[in-house]
């Protein structure tokens, strides 16, 4: 059996972060996998925003967990989710989760990220974020923020931190941090997986570990993706340089300038009513992130 600590980073987000710790609250958690189940959420907000939220909870729920609050008000991805990883590892757990407070467990999900770290003696596992938009949210839009499934512990190469469980043993061991040169630009967890992956840490698929995410009207615009693709590719391209993969690099700073031209060529049909209308300008977008990343220009998004 394993002691799993939840992280929740979590910021001015309070009506989102009870939806989601109600839906933990409401899993079957199966006792022969999980012996014990606490929660960390780190309030990233001066002002306390998550508080009264946890508070109430605590009163409210006869949860087979225990819920710890922290205020860390030092603004940065990487920041915080290492103070997480600090206070997980006082509680003395076998494995940590992290999931986003804008997210929502299914009921079998804690059990099936422990189950793929078990059955394949991984380092860790990940699960699938299925989004969920409002009644306004064009399909124009809907449609390219969709994330891929795999099969069930298919063996991963890459890191998001949405949905995710690490092996504290491994953790430890291989003495890898979230890098703060992505405090404000994302991009941490992806350079984490990679590291860990490099020290020979696997990763799987669990299918059945599945979260919801809400996404608001916010970002269910064609400002938003252009700017997701921009930074997506500004990301990659900033950690093949950082990790020396020059010829990786060499075929992405390719790719960015035929998206560049192919997407100016190509732009007009985002006045098509078709599915797929935006695909020329996303394409410009990313070809223009890659190319900044390539020269350091970084997009501090959430500074």
């Amino acid at each position: 059996m394993n002691r799993v600590v939840i992280c929740i980073p979590t910021y001015k987000r309070p009506d989102l972060l009870k939806e989601l710790l109600l839906s933990i609250a409401a899993c079957n958690i199966d006792k022969s996998l999980i012996e014990d189940l606490q929660l960390i959420i780190a309030d990233n907000d001066n002002s306390l925003t998550a508080l009264s939220i946890v508070n109430l909870l605590k009163e409210e729920l006869n949860a087979s967990f225990q819920i710890n609050y922290l205020n860390f008000p030092v603004k940065g991805l990487s920041n915080i989710r290492n103070e997480l990883l600090r206070n997980a590892f006082q509680l003395n757990p076998d494995l940590i989760v992290f999931i986003d407070d804008d997210e929502k467990v299914t009921t079998e999900w804690p059990n099936a990220l422990v189950r793929a770290i078990v059955q394949n003696n991984g380092d860790m596992a990940m699960g699938p974020v299925l989004s969920v938009f409002g009644d306004k949210a064009s399909k124009y839009i809907s449609c390219w923020i969709e994330r891929p499934n795999f099969p069930n512990y298919t063996k991963m190469d890459f890191v998001r931190s949405g949905n995710l469980i690490i092996k504290v043993e491994s953790l430890l061991s291989k003495n890898i941090w979230f890098d703060q040169r992505f405090n404000y630009t994302g991009g941490e967890d992806s350079f984490f997986g990679l590291q860990m992956i490099k020290k020979g840490a696997t990763i799987y698929w669990a299918a059945a570990a599945t979260v919801i995410e809400t996404v608001p009207e916010s970002r269910a615009n064609i400002k938003w993706l252009l700017k997701r693709y921009y930074n997506g590719a500004n990301i990659y391209t900033r950690i093949l340089k950082l990790d020396e993969q020059y010829t990786k690099l060499m075929i992405k700073t390719l790719v960015s300038f035929i998206y560049i031209i192919s997407g100016i060529c190509t732009a007009v049909i985002g006045l098509i009513p078709i599915q797929r209308r935006y695909w020329g300008l996303l394409k410009l977008s990313e070809g223009l992130g890659g190319l900044a990343g390539l020269f350091s220009i970084k997009y501090n998004e959430y500074k």
